[in-house]
């Protein structure tokens, strides 16, 4: 269950900054929303369903209004977020879907969609995507090393990434997060170690680990890092204690999926890092805030972790087929209402099978196929149907379904 909204907090709009240039107000309000700190992480208010219900009517009434393929696909007013349609995550391969000229353009993968078809997020405002990102991070990846008295000081990273330098990279969303980290001030060391044509660069990262002074903060792929433990070839790279490493992604389009319990045995064995130091990360292209399954140094086994977003994300599990809500525990397709999102959509259907828990924390269960996948096709049907006609196939689905 969601905090009960208590009486002496005020909405958190009271409190936020207007800009007065030329940008949207709304989507100001938002990144100082995001960014705001009542003691326990930025935008605590949001967890409570009223104040969340009117921030999330407000950012859904200002993309209708700007963005003409949404004010389509959305043709009515809502009172309730929960019964504005989400929008399937392929329609970010059929046109771009921002409220404003972009200031990045951030594309998928393609491994599940063909190389022809790479799904683009068109952002008006990377200082959103920095605000949903930073207090997230910080929280569950630069966290002190010992809970000693010398917590300031003990607080320094080397930064080794297994991603490509966001100037190498400037259509990806996850190279341009792990930029943002390496400009905190705990990180005192910064070493890029993979090229996307040629992978991971080994040496660099045995360099930057006999270098480092101080806990090293490894990210990487998934698939990136299975590369790096193939390539020791049983040789160990311990790195330094306190070292902690955030993986993100699967394998999808890459290799067969890898036990992730057996991912991290193999970690602590060749990296020296147990699986207490090893965080999921949960993001996509197309959503601008993520949910973290541990805060470094205190993860459970990888089978009793659960992923939580920040409070200005609502997620829910909807069956493949009608999708309709499913309750806390039933897995379905995952629908995410990210605040984050403000600059383009807001409420996205996404193509990952999952489940919630009564407490709003997910469970992953992998990627949808086939079958599982028919709600959200008709979905997208449907779409383009009231935004391009042209496009979209000559048969007639029902309108989108509107969950509740």
């Amino acid at each position: 269950m969601r905090t009960p909204c208590p009486q002496a907090r005020a909405d958190p709009e009271t409190r936020v900054a207007v800009s007065t240039g030329s940008r949207p107000q709304i989507l100001d309000r938002i990144g100082a929303l995001l960014r705001m700190d009542d003691g326990t992480g930025g935008g605590e208010a949001l967890r409570c369903d009223r104040v969340f219900n009117r921030w999330a009517l407000r950012v859904h009434a200002f993309q209708r209004a700007t963005n003409p393929a949404l004010g389509r696909f959305w043709s009515a007013e809502s009172s309730d977020w929960r019964r504005i349609p989400p929008l399937p995550v392929r329609a970010f391969r059929d046109m771009p879907l921002a409220s404003g000229p972009a200031e990045a353009v951030f594309r998928t993968s393609g491994t599940t969609g063909g190389r022809t078809r790479r799904g683009e997020h068109h952002l008006p405002s990377l200082d959103l995507y920095r605000a949903a990102a930073r207090d997230n991070y910080r929280r569950h990846l630069l966290v002190p090393t010992d809970p000693g008295p010398n917590r300031a000081s003990r607080n320094r990273h080397t930064l080794i990434a297994l991603v490509a330098r966001p100037r190498a990279a400037p259509d990806s969303s996850l190279s341009a997060m792990v930029g943002f980290i390496a400009e905190e001030p705990e990180i005192a060391a910064r070493h890029w170690a993979f090229d996307r044509e040629r992978g991971i660069d080994l040496q660099a990262v045995r360099r930057a680990a006999a270098q480092s002074r101080d806990p090293v903060l490894l990210i990487a792929t998934a698939f990136a890092l299975v590369q790096l433990l193939d390539a020791l070839e049983g040789l160990p790279l311990i790195l330094p204690a306190g070292s902690r490493i955030m993986e993100t992604g699967g394998f999808k389009g890459r290799v067969a999926e890898v036990d992730r319990t057996e991912l991290y045995r193999r970690v602590d064995s060749f990296l020296g890092v147990p699986c207490s130091h090893i965080v999921n990360e949960y993001g996509m292209t197309e959503m601008l805030s993520q949910a973290y399954d541990a805060v470094a140094g205190e993860g459970l086994p990888p089978d009793r972790r659960l992923h939580r977003f920040p409070p200005w994300v609502r997620t829910r599990a909807l069956d493949s087929a009608g999708l309709s809500l499913l309750p806390p525990g039933e897995p379905g397709l995952l629908a995410h209402f990210d605040l984050a999102n403000a600059a383009s959509v807001c409420h996205i259907l996404t193509e990952d099978l999952g489940f919630t828990t009564a407490d709003g924390c997910v469970r992953l269960l992998g990627r949808a196929s086939g079958a599982d996948l028919r709600g959200c096709s008709l979905t997208a049907e449907s779409f383009l149907r009231r935004v391009a006609p042209s496009r979209a196939s000559s048969h007639s689905p029902p309108p989108p379904p509107n969950p509740s």
